[in-house]
C-alpha cells in the first residue's frame, strides 16, 4: 500500500501543477513608455509628397468615419498646426464563463493624438484607464500582487492590445493613400 500511494502521489502533485499552471493568465506584453510607465502605442510613418494640411485632411477624415460619435470624441481639432486629439472609449468583457457567455466588463478611455507634418505624421495613443468613480490607470492590472488583482485583469490587457492594434491599423490604411473624391460639378 506504501508503494502504491508513493508512486501515485507525486503523479497526483504534479497533475494539479500543471492544471494550476493552465489556469493562470498569461498577461501580454503592452509598449509602456519608459519615462511615463504608461501603455504608449506610437510611431511616426512618412507618406511621400503628401503635404501636412493633406494629410491632417485624411486624419479628420477617419475620425469622423472610424469612431460612432466623433463630435464626442475630438477635444482638440487644430488646422494650423495640423493636430487632432480626442478621448475615445470602448468595451471590454469578462473573460467567459462556463457556457461561453461574457459578460461586461466596463469601458476603458484613451487619448489619441494625430498630428501632421509635411511627408509625415505621428500618432500616439495613450492614458489609458477603466472608467470607474475615480481616474483608473489600466497599468495597474499589471500588478499581480495587488490586493484587487484578478485573472480576468489580463484579458482586459489583451483586449486593449486587440483593440489599440486595429485602430492602428485602420489610420495607418486611411493615411496611406487618399479616397476618390466624387465630382459633383462635372456632369
Amino acid at each position: 500500500m506504501k508503494k502504491i500511494i508513493s508512486l501515485v502521489l507525486p503523479f497526483a502533485f504534479s497533475v494539479m501543477h500543471i492544471y494550476a499552471q493552465k489556469q493562470q493568465p498569461v498577461t501580454p506584453q503592452l509598449p509602456v513608455d519608459t519615462i511615463t510607465h504608461k501603455i504608449t502605442y506610437e510611431a511616426v510613418t512618412d507618406v511621400k509628397d503628401a503635404k501636412a494640411d493633406v494629410l491632417y485632411k485624411r486624419a479628420m477624415a477617419w475620425f469622423k468615419s472610424y469612431y460612432p460619435n466623433p463630435t464626442e470624441v475630438i477635444r482638440e481639432n487644430d488646422s494650423l498646426k495640423f493636430k487632432i486629439s480626442g478621448k475615445p472609449r470602448f468595451k471590454i468583457y469578462n473573460p467567459a464563463d462556463k457556457t461561453g457567455l461574457k459578460t461586461d466588463g466596463g469601458l476603458v478611455q484613451y487619448t489619441i493624438t494625430v498630428a501632421c507634418k509635411d511627408g509625415r505624421f505621428r500618432y500616439e495613443l495613450t492614458d489609458y484607464n477603466w472608467k470607474t468613480i475615480s481616474y483608473y490607470a489600466i497599468e495597474k492590472w499589471f500588478d499581480t500582487k495587488n490586493q484587487y488583482y484578478t485573472p480576468a485583469m489580463a484579458e482586459y490587457l489583451s483586449q486593449v492590445d486587440i483593440y489599440s492594434r486595429a485602430t492602428i491599423k485602420s489610420l495607418m490604411d486611411a493615411m496611406a493613400k487618399e479616397k476618390p473624391v466624387k465630382d459633383r460639378d462635372n456632369w
